[in-house]
Order: C-alpha cells, then sequence, then structure tokens
C-alpha cells in the first residue's frame, strides 16, 4: 500500500517543510530535506550539508517507501487509504520504533479505531517539552484520521433499507371511464329493446308475427344497435387494458 498522494502534501510535507541546508530540529537531530536524518538511512547527514531540490525529493521518495513498507509490516488488520496515510505520517515523524512500541498501535491491531485520536495526541514533545508543530500535526492526522471507513461492518448491519414502494392496485373495468360508458349504453339499449319486444309481443298474435314486427320496428332496431355498440366499446376497453394495463 502507498501514502496517497493528498497525505503526502496535506501531512508530510506541510508539517516536514524543505531545507536544502542541513539543520538541527527541536530534537537536537541533523535533519535534511523532508525531515530526513542520519537515522532514516542514505545519505548521513552532516553539518554544512547541502541538497537541490530535485534531491530532496529524491531522499523522500526513498525514505517515504521505506515507512510504507513499515508500517505494512506492522498493522494485522486491513486499513483505508486515510488510516494507513496517518499512520505513515506518523511513523514519518515520530519514527518505526517508536511506532512498533506504542499502544498507538496495540489499539489499531485490536480495530479499537475509536482511541487512535486520542493516542495520536500523546506525540506531542520533542526535546522534553510540547510543540505546537507538533499539536497541529497530530491534530490534522486526527482530522484524517475521522475521514476513515472505521467501522464497515457496522454501517452495513446498521443500514436503513428504504421501505418497499407498494405496487399500484391493478385497474379494473369498474376503474375505467370507457368500461362504465359501455356498461351503460348497454343497459340502456336493453332496457329499451326488452320493452320494445313486450309490446311487440302484445300486438302480434304468434312468435312469428312478433319476430317480424321486432325487424320492422326502427326503435328496437336502434336500441339492438345501441346495445352492439355497449359491447364493441367493453371488449375495446378490456383488450386495451389487458395489453397496456391502463
Amino acid at each position: 500500500m502507498k501514502m496517497s498522494d493528498e497525505g503526502r502534501r496535506d501531512l508530510l510535507q506541510k508539517f516536514e517543510g524543505c531545507r536544502l541546508t542541513a539543520y538541527r530540529c527541536p530534537a537536537g537531530i541533523l535533519t535534511i530535506g523532508y525531515g530526513h536524518t542520519s537515522a532514516a538511512g542514505d545519505p548521513a547527514v552532516f553539518e554544512t550539508m547541502t541538497i537541490t531540490q530535485d534531491k530532496a525529493e529524491q531522499i523522500l521518495a526513498r525514505d517515504l517507501a521505506k515507512f510504507e513498507r513499515g508500517v505494512e509490516s506492522m498493522v494485522t488488520v486491513p486499513l483505508d487509504q486515510h488510516q494507513f496515510d496517518v499512520l505513515v505520517d506518523f511513523a514519518y515523524n515520530a519514527g518505526l520504533g517508536a511506532l512498533q512500541k506504542s499502544t498507538l498501535l496495540k489499539k489499531v491491531n485490536a480495530r479499537d479505531f475509536d482511541a487512535v485520536p486520542a493516542e495520536l495526541m500523546k506525540w506531542t514533545r520533542g526535546g522534553g517539552k510540547e510543540l505546537p508543530g507538533l499539536v497541529r500535526r497530530r491534530q490534522a492526522e486526527c482530522a484524517v484520521w475521522a475521514l476513515a471507513h472505521n467501522h464497515p461492518e457496522e454501517e452495513q448491519d446498521h443500514r436503513v433499507e428504504p421501505d418497499p414502494v407498494p405496487a399500484p392496485p391493478e385497474k379494473t373495468m369498474l376503474d375505467s371511464k370507457q368500461g362504465n360508458a359501455a356498461i351503460a349504453t348497454t343497459a340502456i339499449g336493453g332496457i329499451s329493446a326488452a320493452k320494445e319486444i313486450t309490446n311487440q309481443a302484445q300486438d302480434a298474435t304468434d312468435l312469428v308475427s312478433t319476430v317480424t314486427g321486432l325487424f320492422h320496428n326502427t326503435n328496437f332496431l336502434l336500441m339492438v344497435a345501441l346495445v352492439g355498440l355497449g359491447l364493441a366499446i367493453w371488449y375495446w376497453r378490456s383488450q386495451h387494458m389487458k395489453e397496456h394495463g391502463i
């Protein structure tokens, strides 16, 4: 795993700064570039030593790879990118040995992630006194740690699922204006036709006369046509609802 560009820029490089001439840090240790010391490996730092900006970048890349590997080897639980960035920055500042012996590492490996900020804030002293620069650095690390997904399994367990959207009730012919119109049309036509049949039967002497009279009765024929129209509307609307659901 590698430190992210944001972690390198916003934590490590921001708080280390870059000095191209050797100087002594608050703890009295000879330092150059982005906080490079002899304890981190080559090149050894000596008084009056100077380097170029390109050289400082090269040393940083080499040192950073060492601390990335060190953090990976010590941490036994999965980390997200924010958590890894914080631990690499801490190790780069305090040393891999300090991280290895720290309660901070124990809390991380025990998955007690909520305790990490308090452990980080214990590391704010240098040369026997609290240093404002270290306080700000630890606070920045805590802020980045807070961005981490510390409890993905808990988030999954407590995720609220949206209520299922109920399906709309199925529409029937009785809910259709055209269906109701078809019923009304058929009913009116049927009732009127029945009246004409009754009247014709009373006037006729036999069945043949009744039927013949009905087919010459304009009102009866109109009522039959009305019934047929109602049935046709019903059939068309029912087929439409079967195909389109509306």
